[in-house]
């Protein structure tokens, strides 16, 4: 953990603590969470595999063709 979390949670157990509650930190990994667009974008890429690749494939031969 950084620095800051660190001295975060060291004052809230000395609080719980003084206060007489009982506190547990859940140590879990944050999810992140899609923006529409990006689902929206992983939608397509998933049920429409093959034409994206295609699509993909088509404009990097166009960019390499028109140098």
């Amino acid at each position: 953990m950084g620095i800051i979390k660190d001295a975060i949670r060291k004052v809230l157990t000395e609080e719980a603590q003084r206060t007489g509650r009982d506190i547990r930190f859940i140590d879990s990994p944050t999810q992140v969470i899609e923006t529409p667009a990006q689902a929206k974008y992983n939608d397509i890429r998933r049920v429409e595999r093959g034409y994206v690749q295609g699509v993909h494939n088509a404009r990097k031969e166009a960019a390499n063709g028109n140098k």
